[in-house]
């Protein structure tokens, strides 16, 4: 079994070599530190934007320390140019007017501030088929956990793959669900006054959790936990028919909004992203630390044995919105809950410096504002 393990590492690190991806163990290191990019330019009107970080790893922990001041631009066909600006430290924003076309080649290219330069290797646009069906199927024990298995939506979709070419693809999704609850105070309660409101620890009740509800409309966001990655090549040309994009957890009786993103990625692109998957997919999930980092396709100009870990990557998108009814779990289970625990809300006192209710505050996970396909 073991001799198995380590063939199958041997190969999958040999593979990786010829497509220019390759893992650079952290751990055989005490300490090190390693440039990061993290960047995807599609063909959506959306902001784009480049992050570029130091990743210091120390004792098994890592820290990120933002790479400011850059000259970083994209270079298109070898020929033309598009500056980026940092919009926040080590976060660069191409302009808004930017996106991607067919068939043409991009180049990441970049400048620390004490003059060192980088550059990726060319990536070129290629065009991905529309995502012709979305359906879902219920699923009493969908995903397995240490607490038990919990109940889950298994949404699959098809699509039409080009005959004749190589094609590799991504896909993500991300989920509105609605919340009630939007403060939690964990051995303390809710004051809002003096300013700011906050949770106030108190030692009468260091043992008690309260929860406090919206004073407004309030969606929690929650994103693909999992890498979702395939390629054609035993395929191509044939349709992809219930492909599984996700298992949405059962976290509410009522309907929640689903968007999913259809990606075509480059075979590069692809080695990258099917090791990541297989690192932190099998030792935690996507925000654990894996146990190597993998080395992508940007490299040190003067010094090309640098490690440097992330990739640029070049895509086109196609997305649809799908309404999660869950018409078909109504009978079959009970939902696990929005928030990550049961919901104890504070009893009311009449104390007008403690509120019953709480606003929705914008983050990356939350947003008092209706998404675009919302079914009220």
């Amino acid at each position: 079994m073991l001799r198995s393990k380590s063939f199958l590492l041997l190969l999958c690190i040999c593979i990786l070599f010829y497509a220019c991806v390759e893992p650079f163990e952290l751990e055989r290191q005490k300490e090190t530190k390693i440039l990061t990019i993290d960047a995807t330019i599609t063909d959506l009107a959306d902001e784009q934007t480049v992050k570029i970080t130091e990743s210091y790893s120390s004792s098994n922990v890592v820290f990120e320390i933002p790479v400011t001041n850059a000259k970083v631009e994209i270079v298109i066909n070898n020929n033309e140019r598009v500056p980026l600006y940092e919009k926040t430290k080590g976060v660069y924003a191409l302009p808004i007017s930017f996106h991607t076309r067919v068939g043409e080649k991009y180049k990441l290219v970049f400048e620390k501030e004490d003059g060192t330069k980088y550059e990726s290797t060319e990536e070129r646009q290629s065009e991905v088929s529309d995502i012709t069906k979305v359906y879902n199927e219920f699923k009493i024990d969908g995903i397995e956990s240490n607490t038990g298995d919990k109940p889950a939506f298994y949404v699959y979709l098809d699509t039409n793959d080009p005959a004749n070419e190589k094609n590799n693809y991504m896909w993500s999704w991300k989920l509105w669900e609605n919340q009630n609850v939007c403060m939690t105070c964990v051995g303390g309660r809710y004051f809002t006054t003096p300013a700011p409101a906050r949770c106030r620890m108190e030692a009468a009740f260091s043992e008690v959790t309260y929860d406090y509800g919206c004073s407004e409309a309030c969606y929690q966001i929650f994103y693909n936990p999992d890498l979702n990655v395939y390629s054609d090549v035993f395929s191509n040309g044939q349709p992809i028919i219930g492909r599984l994009i996700g298992k949405i957890p059962y976290y509410s009786n009522t309907g929640a909004l689903l968007e999913i993103k259809q990606q075509s990625i480059s075979s590069s692109a692809y080695q990258y992203m099917k090791l990541l998957a297989n690192q932190v997919q099998n030792n935690g999930s996507l925000v654990d630390t894996p146990p190597a980092a993998i080395i992508g396709n940007v490299k040190n100009v003067a010094k090309s044995d640098e490690p440097v870990a992330g990739f640029f990557m070049v895509t086109s998108v196609r997305s649809v919105k799908y309404w999660l009814d869950k018409k078909n779990a109504s009978v079959l289970a009970s939902p696990i809950g929005v928030v990550d625990h049961p919901v104890n809300f504070e009893p009311s006192a009449g104390d007008p410096r403690r509120p019953p209710q709480a606003p929705c505050e914008e983050s990356r996970v939350r947003t008092r504002f209706k998404p675009d396909g919302w079914v009220n």
